[in-house]
């Protein structure tokens, strides 16, 4: 993992792309200047007059050809403003990023980009990482679907997410769940830590800020034998010790974990690798007789380090976690610039997401660039997570089309086992899916399906409303 500028991987493709667009605009018109009022009538009179509406009055016409003008130069302004925003953010961090022997100018994107690969030694681009959904998808997904009642779009989302998670958990234990359990950080309904301890075998300890209502939390719907697998602490990461994880491993009989995390938002990321070193640095130390032999982390809002849900700002308390890693900022004024260049990153990381809504604007140079600052910052995680266990890496753990925010930090002692890379058919692992096909059928035999439907609620996005009974699924319900 070198620092060497002319080695950063992350810049290869995109000096490629910027070396391209700045000899030729791109057809959508990143970066280009907004078209003067001549342009826009040159549009309008070129519109041919057999393409509007037939029957209109020369009056309706011309209006109407007035209203399309406005719509163009309305597209053409949030084009331009993101033009703008994205030329602020680089000229911000120029004035930030510190500037090693050579660097190229920093009033240019190509050196803004090279110093900032530079400053964070960024790991690995975001494009080139490995797709890991886990092995043999129809038939894992469908053991897994099995065994859960839940609205269908809920499942198309969900459903892929927790089967990768459960593999990757399977592969660091080695397959091996006797004696092991899981420490889930921010477990929410515990969709994920009833399938784990349904189909693998594992008792869960949900740790969870303030848990969700009773009728919400999957686990109470489980059968008495198996929802004692699932333990709720309610506490927060930044308390969450020691003697809780060994009173809950003493008493259930657990001498190994595995620290997972599904989604915890902005800085809920690096107290959770926070958490992970303070348990390896007690058991290290013999002062529990449990050992965390590894982590999976599936990340998630980077935007939110700048401003998280409370509307605060998280980007001293992130910076204070990394500062060590990052020599090009050392001091007190260098602590300063640190902050700055983070929460420009923070912000401008937002671009990706909002780039899959509706009517966005967001450039294509954007979205390459907001792709860029989560690699350098995933980069200090992944270097810290190196230190605490041996070893770490990346991977896309899920589709697009369930998640934008389908990074995953997986990390053990070395060398990593080969299976957290499984990935459909390229991969398969027949013991994995015996045993979830076991688990499965022991289930459905015994209790049924485990009903995980959200009672009392209602959501047009997933297509249910259960405000009036468990009733049918609704298609086409509409707020």
């Amino acid at each position: 993992m070198g620092n060497g500028i002319q080695h950063c991987v992350c810049c290869d493709g995109l000096r490629a792309w910027m070396n391209s667009s700045s000899a030729q605009p791109s057809a959508s018109g990143i970066g280009a200047e907004a078209r003067s009022h001549h342009d826009l009538a040159a549009v309008e009179e070129a519109r041919p007059s057999d393409l509007l509406p037939e029957g209109l009055s020369k009056n309706q016409q011309k209006k109407l050809l007035a209203r399309q003008a406005r719509q163009d130069r309305k597209g053409q302004k949030k084009v331009q403003k993101q033009s703008d925003a994205l030329a602020i953010a680089l000229g911000r961090l120029g004035e930030m990023l510190p500037a090693p022997p050579g660097a190229l100018d920093a009033s240019q994107p190509e050196g803004v980009r090279l110093r900032l690969c530079a400053a964070f030694g960024a790991r690995a681009c975001y494009r080139s990482l490995p797709l890991a959904f886990g092995p043999q998808l129809d038939e894992g997904l469908a053991a897994v679907g099995s065994v859960l009642v839940r609205p269908e779009k809920y499942g198309a989302k969900f459903l892929p997410q927790e089967y990768s998670l459960l593999h990757k958990l399977w592969a660091v234990l080695g397959g091996d769940c006797a004696g092991a359990g899981v420490l889930d950080i921010g477990a929410g309904n515990a969709n994920c830590a009833v399938l784990a301890a349904m189909l693998l075998g594992l008792t869960v300890i949900c740790v969870e800020r303030e848990s969700p209502r009773e009728e919400l939390r999957a686990e109470m719907q489980l059968p008495p034998h198996l929802r004692s697998r699932i333990i709720r602490l309610e506490a927060d990461i930044e308390d969450f010790g020691r003697a809780q994880l060994q009173e809950v491993a003493s008493a259930h009989g657990l001498s190994r974990m595995v620290f997972v995390a599904k989604h915890p938002c902005g800085v809920g990321v690096d107290r959770s690798i926070e958490c992970a070193a303070r348990l390896q640095a007690d058991q290290r130390a013999g002062a529990t007789s449990v050992t965390i032999v590894g982590a999976v982390i599936a990340t998630c809002c980077t935007n939110k380090l700048c401003l998280d849900d409370n509307q605060v700002s998280r980007v001293s308390e992130f910076c204070k976690f990394y500062s060590q890693d990052l020599p090009a900022f050392a001091g007190d004024l260098g602590m300063a610039q640190l902050e700055r260049t983070v929460e420009i990153m923070s912000r401008c990381s937002a671009w990706r997401t909002a780039a899959g809504s509706n009517g966005n604007a967001i450039h294509t140079d954007q979205l390459e660039w907001a792709e860029l600052f989560e690699d350098a910052l995933q980069t200090l995680r992944l270097r810290r997570l190196d230190r605490i266990f041996g070893a770490s890496t990346e991977v896309r753990f899920a589709p697009t089309s369930c998640t934008l925010q389908d990074r995953c930090l997986i990390a053990g002692p070395p060398p990593l086992p080969t299976g957290i890379f499984a990935h459909d058919g390229a991969s398969s692992d027949p013991a994995f899916l015996a045993q979830l096909r076991q688990s499965a059928g022991r289930l459905l035999a015994d209790t049924g399906a485990i009903d995980c439907r959200p009672k009392g609620l209602k959501s047009a996005k997933y297509g249910f409303d259960y405000t009036n009974g468990m009733g049918d699924d609704l298609e086409g319900l509409s707020d």
